[in-house]
């Protein structure tokens, strides 16, 4: 098979694009002159290495003749790239060595190819290091990038060495409305004449490839350049919400749920926290409640019950890795902000109890709402009960912004029957009894009207609930007062909905 050759035989000294013969082909002028300004550049970095001598890079001299073992990388935006790339190829090609620029010399940071190594070895390291170009170089790095796919593209055609492309996930088909990665030369050059974003687009699936053929699948390489390229700035770029919906679960995807996020929760300064800016920005699609109302009704839209799920999913999961792993206080690193451990789960639970509300606005079957009142009870278990119990909980913070609307009352209703806990308390330990018994109390001239029958029975059912679970009747908020005790204190005598908690059948047209 031709990636079992050495890759000498496929490069000449002359830099021929591929042996076995070359093809001949009829190439736009812009690529002419851009292969050759590229080869120009190649040239002088080797004059250059030659004038330094390369003895101190290699043992022994380094002819000529072996001149297709050199990539050079050339300077990018951020400087730590070439060891990026060198960590992603190193496990399958363990022999391949980074030969950093020095800081007072001109020359490149170059990659060196062991001698013997194979035309697939040039071909992925050609594609990688064309990839990084593109994120991070500027217009003559960007060339320089696209002629490294040029020349890797003819090598696979040369020597009959496929492009396997990845399966593509649904959320990744349309973050990326369903592109394929380029396979033939003209394809490439038919890149030339496209936008930057296509160029990023197509580095995106060329990172994903190489990351998963080497054995370094997910990396921060990876995660990072795609939330740059494809996230950040969304409303501004004008990019439809389902999009930005779709890049964030795509991230959540490659994220995971193990290890991998493990790390970039604890060393969040290495890619400006990179997992929550794409929390922040996947919460921004969902924040304008009303629009998703409308979107939830379209026959397209991305606000499904799994998709919902899989976003509850993670933010679960992210939720106790912040909590178990972040650093607790915020970190300022040149332009940008870390925010402390404190700020990060708060966000997080505002999140879970948009994307709840959601939930429980949409139809669902039984066996869908069993799922998701057996995935908040795991929640409710392993989170709140057992790591932030002194914190306020979900159940506390939905009675706290608590409106009436029937969709609130279902929620509470489901967080109840989940096991969260009734006790929880607020600043002024007012329980979620309290806040509620307040909230009604606020609308009392409203009891004898019967459009308030529907809210007076939601609320009531509500009450039972908590007062035939574990809640404790003698709680007392700062003033001293319970929550019984409030509502005794305003309708004097109409507390029997409540006291008489074993009467289920009963239906109140008013909250007491």
């Amino acid at each position: 098979m031709g990636s079992k050759k050495k890759a000498e035989e496929d490069i000449t000294p002359e830099c021929e694009e591929h042996g076995n013969p070359p093809k001949k082909r009829k190439l736009y002028g812009t690529v002419d002159s851009l292969l050759l300004e590229v080869e120009n550049q190649n040239l002088a970095n080797l004059k250059y290495l030659f004038e330094q001598g390369l003895d101190l890079i290699t043992p022994g001299n380094f002819p000529l003749s072996e001149q297709w073992r050199l990539v050079f990388i050339p300077a990018l935006s951020d400087a730590t790239i070439s060891d990026q790339i060198i960590h992603i190829l190193k496990k399958k090609y363990p022999k391949i060595k980074l030969v950093k620029k020095n800081e007072k010399t001109k020359n490149p940071d170059c990659l060196i190819l062991p001698r013997d190594a194979d035309t697939e070895q040039l071909i992925e390291v050609l594609e990688l290091v064309g990839a990084a170009c593109v994120f991070y170089g500027n217009a003559s790095a960007r060339k320089y990038g696209w002629s490294c796919w040029y020349k890797a593209t003819n090598l696979r055609e040369g020597n009959a060495i496929p492009k396997t492309t990845l399966p593509q996930s649904e959320w990744e088909k349309l973050a990326m409305r369903k592109k394929l990665e380029f396979q033939t030369v003209e394809e490439l050059e038919g890149l030339l004449r496209q936008r930057r974003t296509h160029w990023k687009t197509q580095a995106i699936f060329t990172c994903l490839r190489i990351s998963k053929e080497c054995d370094c699948f997910p990396n921060r390489f990876v995660v990072y350049n795609l939330f740059k390229f494809a996230l950040v700035g969304w409303g501004k770029r004008k990019l439809p919400r389902h999009r930005a919906f779709a890049v964030s679960l795509h991230l959540f995807e490659l994220f995971g749920h193990t290890e991998f996020l493990d790390q970039l929760v604890k060393n969040v300064t290495d890619l400006e926290d990179v997992v929550h800016l794409t929390f922040t920005e996947f919460f921004n699609t969902l924040r304008d409640l009303q629009r998703n109302q409308l979107d939830i009704t379209k026959p397209d839209t991305v606000l499904t019950f799994d998709d919902l799920m899989t976003s509850l999913v993670f933010s679960f999961v992210y939720q106790v890795k912040v909590h178990d792993g972040a650093r607790i206080d915020q970190i300022k690193i040149k332009d940008y902000t870390i925010k402390s451990k404190a700020d990060k789960l708060e966000e997080i639970s505002e999140l879970i109890l948009v994307i709840l509300k959601l939930l429980v606005s949409i139809p669902k079957s039984k066996t869908q709402s069993k799922k998701l009142k057996s995935l908040l009870a795991i929640y409710i278990n392993i989170y709140e009960l057992k790591r932030a119990n002194q914190k306020p909980n979900l159940l506390l913070k939905v009675c706290t912004t608590h409106q009436g609307k029937p969709n609130e009352f279902k929620l509470i209703k489901l967080l109840l029957k989940a096991g969260a806990d009734p006790n929880a308390v607020d600043q002024q330990r007012c329980s979620p009894l309290h806040l509620l018994a307040n909230s009604e109390l606020s609308y009392s001239h409203m009891w004898g009207d019967l459009s308030y029958s529907t809210r007076a029975e939601y609320f009531t059912s509500i009450v039972r609930v908590i007062l035939d679970g574990r809640f404790h009747e003698d709680q007392v908020n700062l003033r001293g007062q319970s929550a019984l005790e409030q509502f005794l204190a305003a309708v004097a005598g109409c507390s029997s909905v409540i006291l008489h908690r074993s009467e289920s059948s009963s239906k109140a047209s008013t909250p007491l």
